[in-house]
């Protein structure tokens, strides 16, 4: 699965998501847009551990 179609997903939830969770659906989404923007083609298999503490 590619960062693209779950991000297309996730934007299609945002129609029928209940109105107390929509900000908690935007933060996802903005969370994998950076992860995207950044070069991360496959969060769930990537090594966050390598990460610069002044990264953090």
């Amino acid at each position: 699965m590619t960062n693209k179609a779950v991000l297309d997903a996730l934007n299609q939830i945002k129609t029928y998501c209940a109105a107390d969770l929509l900000d908690k659906l935007n933060y996802a989404i903005k969370v994998i847009e950076k992860l995207d923007a950044d070069g991360v083609e496959n969060p769930l298999k990537t090594d966050f551990t390598q990460l610069k503490k002044e990264n953090r």
